[in-house]
């Protein structure tokens, strides 16, 4: 892939890897910060929120059992409601998630929504006759799902905010803004590998020697020429990131993990009523149901649709692939037979009308890493899944790290210590609530 630097960017302040929804937002917050330092998004695809970003399920909650994951969240669920408050349409529709509960999970989820409230994350219960009538939900699941060992239905809740976007309108925004303040971006052009120096520098072979201290001065692109960044590399390239990481010797701590995002048309009747069904939300749509076993159905009001999809764990490789396609077997044994064991307006859906697949960056605890793991270097990732709800709180705390500071301040005021996002003193705090 041939690729040249704009005039004058060999030498910026400040190169970001990769503009996914992270990059993006990284490289406007560092612009915010720095005011008037040059800095550079390098991205090896086309355009913004080519890859992976534009393969999510683009929806958004604060829906988590972290309350670090709680708080970057909400700070940025916020923030695009600012954005949309002030004119530029992020097609954002608070629809709220809405958890199907067995009996077992309810009281895990009662203790969820007590914490949750205090930190303002708002919820309601409903019970299954509620359900039954609203969306036409079974509570038992039939002979086939008997046959699956899926429970019996209890209860439901609603949590808020939370809902759907349109993820092109807010790398739109990104984009664009990150222009305004003078951000260069140069697609098509993949970052090969990193720079790696010595210090002091002998030009011997196998440098740097175990006595050296090393450092990133930068990245080299697939024509051949070199960034060299004043300040620092930032390698926000999402499930690609090992790839630049792991050959210089450091490990991203997080790795791939392929999903899948099945489209479903409300093509009849009991589709269309489903995905208008009322006394959720004050828009009169279906919320993001998560049913039980992992299967989701995220309601599509602008293409009359609803995306669909379910947690593949155990079984799977954590593994990039170049071209990821969605396996029909996948909906055809693992979704769908949970969608209409529940919800038996899919029973006449056979089989979905598209779909696509992309990659989650899945960390350690599913909570992202925000990390200088060597002199130059900054990295931002393992949003595991999350990189929508979180990207402008991540996109701020790389900028700070960056800029060598030691806790940034979220929008809306919160305060995140920037080893909280680190590795050297981590606190593991799984995250439970993983879709």
């Amino acid at each position: 892939m041939a690729c040249s630097l704009p005039p004058g960017l060999e030498r910026p302040d400040y190169v970001v890897v990769g503009a996914g929804i992270v990059g993006l937002a990284t490289a406007y917050h560092v612009a915010g910060r720095c005011g008037g330092c040059s800095i550079l998004v390098v991205e090896k695809r086309h355009g913004p929120g080519h890859g992976d970003t534009g393969r999510s399920a683009a929806a958004f909650r604060a829906v988590f059992s972290s309350k670090l994951n709680v708080m970057l969240a909400l700070s940025s669920i916020e923030y695009y409601m600012s954005v949309q408050r002030g004119g530029t349409d992020l097609g954002m529709l608070d629809l709220g998630y809405l958890f199907v509960l067995p009996e077992a999970s309810v009281e895990r989820f009662e203790k969820y929504a007590s914490w949750l409230r205090e930190l303002g994350v708002e919820s309601r219960w409903f019970d299954a006759v509620f359900l039954e009538d609203a969306i036409g939900l079974r509570r038992r699941p039939g002979e086939e799902g008997e046959l699956m060992g899926l429970p019996e239905v209890a209860k439901a809740v609603l949590f808020q905010p939370a809902g759907v976007l349109r993820p092109e309108r807010l790398v739109e925004h990104y984009a664009r803004e990150a222009k305004e303040r003078g951000v260069s971006f140069l697609y098509g052009c993949e970052a090969k590998r990193l720079i790696v120096k010595p210090r002091p520098e002998l030009g011997v072979r196998g440098e740097p020697l175990p006595w050296q201290e090393g450092y990133v001065a930068g990245v080299e692109l697939a024509s051949g020429a070199e960034v060299r960044p004043r300040e620092a590399t930032i390698v926000a390239a999402g499930a690609e990131a090992y790839k630049l990481l792991e050959p210089i010797g450091v490990d991203p701590h997080f790795r791939p993990k392929k999903q899948r995002v099945y489209v479903v048309r409300a093509a009849t009747g009991p589709l269309r009523r489903l995905l208008r069904a009322e006394g959720f939300n004050r828009h009169g749509f279906m919320p993001f149901v998560l049913l039980p076993r992992g299967v989701y159905v995220r309601p599509v009001p602008e293409e009359n649709s609803f995306w669909t999809g379910g947690s593949t764990r155990l079984g799977h490789p954590l593994a990039w692939e170049p071209d990821p396609q969605p396996e029909p077997w996948i909906y055809e044994y693992g979704v769908a037979p949970v969608l209409r064991s529940y919800l038996p307006a899919f029973a006449a859906a056979a089989s979905p009308d598209a779909a696509w697949a992309g990659f989650y960056d899945v960390s350690i605890d599913s909570r992202p890493v925000v990390h200088s793991p060597a002199e130059g270097l900054v990295v931002a990732g393992g949003t595991s899944g999350s990189g929508i709800m979180k990207a402008d709180a991540v996109g701020r705390a790389a900028a700070a790290l960056a800029e060598g500071a030691d806790n940034v301040v979220l929008y809306g005021g919160r305060r995140v210590e920037l080893w909280e996002l680190g590795l050297t003193r981590r606190r593991l705090e799984q995250e439970e609530l993983v879709i």
